[in-house]
């Protein structure tokens, strides 16, 4: 038997990073199983060159190719008679790999045999225990008797099945690592407290808890949770933030950089974390990335805390003419939007409130954006019914592709335009890793906001996609979001493409200093796209919440505010500095004559309530407006 379990109380132990990831790369397109490259005479060969990698870059346990090869999941993909081979194989190509890096680098490489959740749908009718078990345990058997020095039980985020798994997993006398995934803000995607989650795995007998398959600043937050209630060895396996979207498309590159997660290394060693790795986008640079920076470590002492059990609930026919919005872009100076979005119903009635008395301050437009950040809000439709009805405020609402059908997005563009709804932001919308539904799936019959604008100009036609007559056409006015980057030409290029699509404005990522804001104003008007830019405000609320913006949503936000930040230690002050900076920004931008501003997009931060979300609005408002108020 392995001492696997006496080396992690003695030192840091190097995890091994993303291998779907790294195999998705390498494999054709058309591979839909990639536990059955095992079993491949050419495709073998990619696994065991990944499993190497990453032991040269410095790993010290090495996970099997196995994690969907369980009897459900290989049933679906036509490899169900073939569960002991794929298995079998996995861990002698894992082992392979470890004994070389054993060899040439004279140090011990544990093996870990990897079994991945059974996938259902929240929809269906829950397997049944029995299921479950017949599922697993055939897996198990095979993993153990291959010679596998632990298993590893990775991105679980259903109790019940996790239980389960655990539960049998013990009884094979190895060490048992479970790693819980889909998280968000210490929350599981079953609506689970992660520390319930935690404590419910040591009781059973798990040798390690970990977390994976989240950005590092998700298991940050989720890690320090944990760390607190519980004292048995703990690992994390954060992914390189999340996939970036080019042009409506998931691409291959992740938001951080081997860079950018070093710098949560060490806030990982000090919550006295055992195991260090990544999952998915990370590569064997990121592995030497973690042994650099943990050699000569061993795991900090934890100080836990009693913890109380909180109840475990899951979360639970005529056409208006002219169009109001087109006349506000065609006729306002310095036009002012504010976005207004609710979670919950009494956010929803104090939000309806507040937009009464933002009527009163002269806000031109109010914008609903649609499960912004992959969460679930009040329907941006009905919401913006609801606030033209009670402020008379033209509404936008913002309109993605990744949540819908075909069916789906045009029967509901349509009830849009019946309502009143006049003008729609088209955006490819945030990828669902972002948010808590671990469960959600992209939806691409519509492949990002391009394509979208295509389908809003059939329906303007007065015609379906398919060329089905509307009998009236309708008259939305179109407008697309704008990423910032440093290199800004592959956004101008695909924003050329957007307004050739018909967007006549552009809402921008939030700017936070007025050199930003000049180069977006300039370089769009340098390619002389005709298109009003309206520039996005969100004032930073705290050191933390800069960590989320640059890593789950890849706002860019210039190293200079970062560092000034960095620099306040006090939460309530960062907020306020946050507000000011805003504040400033929008000020300079009405009193400087540089460039001329078209508008700005007020994004009030979703952690304040409404009555101090309605005072910061109003002061940005005011500021904005102030040159524009003394020329009268």
């Amino acid at each position: 038997m392995s001492d696997f379990l006496h080396q992690i109380e003695r030192r840091i132990l190097i995890g091994d990073g993303g291998l779907g990831t790294q195999l998705r790369l390498r494999l054709p397109s058309n591979i839909p199983c990639l536990d059955a490259c095992n079993i491949d005479p050419i495709f073998r060969n990619f696994v065991y060159e990944i499993h190497a990698d990453y032991g040269r870059a410095g790993a010290d346990i090495i996970q099997t190719n196995t994690y969907g090869a369980n009897q459900l999941k290989l049933d679906l993909q036509g490899y169900g008679n073939q569960l002991e081979s794929i298995n079998l194989a996995g861990v002698q190509l894992a082992s392979q790999a470890a004994t070389e890096i054993s060899s040439s680098q004279n140090r011990q490489v544990f093996v870990a045999g990897s079994v991945g959740p059974l996938e259902t749908n929240p929809l269906e009718d829950e397997l049944s225990i029995t299921e479950v078990r017949q599922a697993f345990t055939a897996q198990m058997e095979v993993l153990v008797s291959a010679g596998v020095d632990l298993l590893i039980l990775e991105t679980f985020t259903d109790l019940r099945q996790t239980k389960i798994a655990t539960k049998l997993a013990v009884k094979f006398g190895l060490p048992v690592m479970v790693q819980i995934s889909g998280i968000s803000k210490g929350v599981v995607s079953d609506g689970t407290d992660v520390r319930v989650f935690a404590q419910t795995l040591s009781q059973l007998g798990a040798s390690v808890i970990g977390l994976n398959c989240r950005g590092p600043h998700d298991l940050l937050l989720a890690a320090e949770k944990i760390a607190r209630v519980t004292d048995i060895p703990l690992s994390v396996q954060p992914n390189a933030g999340t996939p970036r979207i080019d042009q409506g498309k998931i691409s291959t590159t992740y938001s951080v950089s081997p860079d950018h997660f070093s710098g949560f290394i060490k806030k990982f060693l000090s919550l006295g974390i055992n195991v260090i790795g990544g999952c998915c986008g990370t590569t064997s640079e990121y592995i030497s990335v973690i042994r650099e920076n943990t050699d000569g470590y061993v795991p900090a002492r934890r100080q836990t805390q009693i913890f109380v059990f909180p109840d475990n609930q899951k979360l639970s026919k005529s056409k208006i003419s002219p169009n109001p919005i087109k006349q506000i872009f065609e006729t306002n100076d310095r036009i002012v939007s504010v976005e207004m979005r609710a979670n919950t119903f009494p956010q929803l009635r104090a939000m309806i409130k507040v937009s009464k008395n933002l009527a009163d301050l002269e806000v031109d437009l109010f914008d609903v954006p649609d499960n912004a950040g992959a969460t679930v809000n009040i329907g941006a439709i009905g919401t913006a019914f609801k606030l033209q009805q009670v402020s008379n405020i033209p509404t936008l609402i913002h309109w993605t592709t990744r949540q819908r059908n075909l069916i789906s997005i045009q029967s509901h563009l349509l009830e849009a335009w019946a309502l009143g709804i006049k003008g729609v932001i088209a955006l490819s919308g945030d990828h669902p890793k972002v948010g808590r539904f671990e469960t959600a799936k992209i939806v691409t019959d519509v492949r990002g906001s391009v394509q979208l604008m295509e389908l809003l100009k059939r329906l303007n036609q007065g015609t379906l996609i398919d060329g089905t007559s509307l009998g009236e056409p309708c008259d939305f006015y179109v407008g697309g979001g704008f990423t910032i980057t440093k290199n800004l030409k592959p956004q101008l290029k695909h924003l050329r493409r957007k307004v050739e699509r018909g967007a006549k404005f552009i809402y921008t990522q939030p700017v936070y200093d007025l050199s930003t804001a000049e180069d977006v104003y300039q370089s769009i008007k340098n390619e002389g796209l005709d298109t009003k830019i309206l520039l996005g405000i969100l004032p930073i609320t705290s050191l933390r919440s800069i960590s989320f913006l640059q890593d789950n949503l890849g706002m860019y936000i210039p190293s200079i505010v970062v560092k000034q930040f960095q620099d306040i230690d006090n939460p309530k002050d960062q907020l306020l500095y946050g507000l000011s900076i805003a504040r400033d920004l929008v000020s300079r931008l009405s009193e400087q004559n540089h460039f001329s501003v078209d508008g700005i997009y007020i994004i009030p931060p979703s952690r304040m309530n409404w009555a101090n979300k309605q005072v910061a609005i109003t002061q940005l408002v005011q500021s904005f407006r102030k040159r524009k108020t003394e020329e009268r």
